[in-house]
């Protein structure tokens, strides 16, 4: 076999797009970093902190499960190395990788993710008027995951060896077999990273914490680090789903930073009145759901209205409805013939204030779909298993994981390639 003994690394670069790809995300790393960004960690690493952030980033990047697969890929990759700054065949041993993640406040790492997304602001590329909410499990490293161990713990109160941080929480429902009706869950023992993701599909602020942390009160520390970081924005619209259902949050959101709460219910913190549809709605005396026609504010309270579903829906909705009230109320049939009309006292009451029936609701609701697939980009890397023991290594990781995709959409910037902000694997191929 016949090898060239010298290699034009401009060609291989023009005509590669994976070496496009790692040099401009390279490229957003150098954006945000200075020397004084992230501090040297204690001990002799051999090179400076951004060689083992942009390894990092590499290996958030292509998926790799773990810090010792990731040496041997760049142990393969000479041109990698260089861009990284290992020059090739003085790779750092495991210990240097481990040793950044532990010798590094979170914080910092945080800031890069901040200063990210403020360059995406300034481009015009995210916005902040719509947030979505959303969390993560991360499994701990244990054998108490292992459900084929006779001696799992399920015990809460239990502090399981080598990881002191992680708790037992809900997983998963298990699917049982048709005509068992006794239901079962999987748990596990890790932690969970939350997150607040703007419509566009960026991370805009994150956190891990211990899977006993309740989402709907880091949600609100999120929203405060929101509103430091990105500053408050009246009318701000906050999507989250059943678990975030607390009105401690509408409150919140609503009275302290003058934003509205979309938030779905969760039928186990209501009783369901009797007078009320399978939509949340009133029936009227022809044992019809009504339709909503929006809120009513009031010097001294404030009132949903709900009015008659034959006089006012839509035509498709009056297709499945009687032509005539089926008790001839007197309201549906003399006078302005408008139908009967029902309200609901939601005064002092956020969470009931929530117009889950109006239009805007709806249509804004469907793009909290955006954080489900932002957690499918993340995609396998060690997002569900993390290899490590450290409760601080583990947040460092899963912040370098975020920080990876909003310097994706960075680098897709610095390309001109605006419309492929969220494609981690082809935002460098051509057009």
């Amino acid at each position: 076999m016949q090898l060239s003994l010298f290699y034009d690394y401009e060609s291989i670069y023009k005509t590669s797009s994976f070496f496009q790809k790692c040099e401009t995300l390279f490229l957003a790393v150098e954006a945000i970093t200075d020397e004084k960004t992230l501090r040297k960690s204690t001990g002799r690493l051999g090179y400076g902190p951004l060689c083992f952030l942009k390894a990092l980033i590499y290996k958030n990047a292509q998926q790799i499960a773990s810090i010792p697969e990731l040496i041997r890929d760049l142990e393969s990759r000479p041109l990698i190395c260089e861009m990284i700054g290992f020059p090739f065949g003085k790779l750092p041993d495991s210990s240097n990788f481990y040793r950044f993640l532990d010798g590094h406040k979170n914080s910092e790492i945080q800031e890069l993710l901040y200063k990210s997304n403020k360059l995406l602001l300034e481009k015009g590329i995210i916005t902040t008027d719509l947030i979505i909410a959303d969390s993560k499990p991360i499994k701990a490293n244990t054998k108490e995951n292992n459900p084929k161990n006779p001696n799992r713990s399920l015990n809460k109160n239990d502090k399981i060896k080598w990881n002191p941080k992680a708790t037992l929480g809900y997983y998963s429902y298990i699917k049982q077999p048709v005509g068992d009706k006794k239901k079962k869950f999987s748990f596990f023992w890790g932690y969970r990273t939350h997150v607040l993701v703007s419509k566009e599909g960026i991370p805009l602020v994150e956190i891990t914490r211990p899977n006993n942390f309740k989402d709907h009160r880091v949600a609100k520390a999120l929203l405060r680090k929101l509103c430091q970081i990105y500053g408050q924005k009246k009318g701000r619209i906050f999507l989250g789903d059943a678990g975030y259902d607390e009105r401690e949050l509408y409150n919140f959101i609503k009275k302290n930073l003058k934003s509205e709460p979309y938030i779905a219910i969760n039928p186990r913190n209501q009783q369901k009145p009797k007078t009320m549809g399978p939509h949340n709605r009133p029936i009227c005396d022809g044992n019809l759901e009504m339709k909503f026609a929006g809120t009513c504010s009031e010097p001294s309270r404030t009132r949903k209205k709900f009015v008659c579903p034959i006089v006012h829906g839509s035509k498709k909705e009056k297709k499945r409805l009687p032509r005539k009230c089926p008790v001839n109320h007197e309201l549906f049939c003399s006078g302005k013939c408008y139908g009967c009309t029902k309200y609901i006292d939601v005064t002092n009451d956020a969470r009931s204030q929530v117009p889950r029936e109006s239009y805007a609701y709806k249509h804004a609701f469907m793009l909290r779909t955006e954080v489900e697939r932002y957690f499918s980009r993340m995609g396998d890397r060690e997002a569900e298993q993390t290899s490590h023991f450290n409760y601080l290594s583990i947040r460092n990781q899963m912040s370098i994981a975020h920080l990876t995709l909003s310097l994706t959409a960075l680098a897709a910037c610095i390309l001109k390639r605006s419309d492929k902000i969220r494609c981690f694997r082809s935002f460098a191929d051509a057009a």
